[in-house]
């Protein structure tokens, strides 16, 4: 059997591994990315990131680079507030919905000051039927505090604001707090006529740490488009590891234990380690 036709094996007999590991070896092994309608892993360059003009643009390290390893192959990506348009803006909603992804390194001995604060977000179109253009933004807030006799953390909410508060106790906060890669995850999906986006934390092997869901009554699903941008738009720590960036339409494979919404976030999304115990 051929190295792509193994690959595929791999997945379909749901021995599932995470979406940017996927991608990453079927672009290796077979020139393409599976399943996967925009993905960069930063191995060969910046392309999806670059799409702004040049004043959001992120940029190429090898990996090693101010000690970081990349989260898969050799090289990953740095943003300030870089932008990313998934290869370009949709304003039609795929009846599965879709997944936009980013891996991102926390570093929990970086030496910032407590409540050090970044927000990445990734926004929707409205419908041509509504008018195109900006609809909702879905917002990671993530800041690093040290404070309070707890340590080095970074905490995590999600809301439609940004920069927003990491710590909102009215946004449900969730906690990290050992250095690694994460992955921030955004499944957008119509439940009820509405549109609602289940924001997902996960760890380097693909464990689900924390989500939230995000739904507002007046985005009714025919006034609701595609992918618009996935930004940084706020960023106090002048530099962040970024690796593994992707947008799917989900749909052949199901996830065997999510319900509701997840169904529509095909097995590609259900993350495992590699044997090797590679991410």
């Amino acid at each position: 059997m051929s190295a792509c036709g193994h690959l595929e094996g791999i997945f379909l007999n749901t021995t599932f591994i995470r979406a940017g590991t996927l991608a990453a070896l079927s672009m290796a092994l077979c020139g393409s990315a599976l399943a996967a309608d925009f993905f960069n892993g930063f191995e060969t360059d910046i392309s999806g990131w670059d799409a702004f003009g040049g004043s959001f643009n992120a940029t190429r390290v090898s990996s090693g680079t101010n000690g970081i390893t990349a989260a898969t192959g050799g090289f990953y990506g740095q943003t300030g507030t870089a932008a990313t348009n998934w290869g370009g803006y949709n304003q039609s909603f795929a009846s599965t919905g879709y997944v936009t992804s980013v891996d991102i390194y926390l570093d929990m001995n970086g030496g910032y000051n407590n409540d050090t604060r970044f927000a990445y977000t990734s926004a929707i179109n409205k419908s041509v039927a509504a008018g195109g253009g900006h609809l909702r933004d879905f917002v990671f807030s993530g800041g690093f505090y040290n404070d309070l006799g707890l340590g080095n953390r970074f905490v995590f909410s999600a809301s439609n604001n940004a920069p927003g508060w990491p710590q909102d106790p009215g946004r449900d906060p969730f906690t990290v707090s050992t250095t690694g890669w994460y992955t921030m995850e955004h499944s957008f999906g119509i439940v009820g006529g509405v549109l609602s986006v289940d924001m997902r934390l996960r760890a380097a092997g693909g464990a689900l740490l924390h989500s939230w869901t995000l739904s507002n009554p007046a985005d009714v699903a025919a006034n609701v488009g595609g992918n618009r941008y996935g930004w940084f738009s706020h960023n106090q720590f002048g530099t962040l590891a970024i690796d593994n960036s992707y947008r799917s339409s989900p749909g052949a494979v199901p996830e065997p234990f999510t319900m509701g919404l997840g169904l529509a976030s095909a097995g590609l999304f259900v993350r495992r380690r590699l044997k090797s115990g590679k991410a």
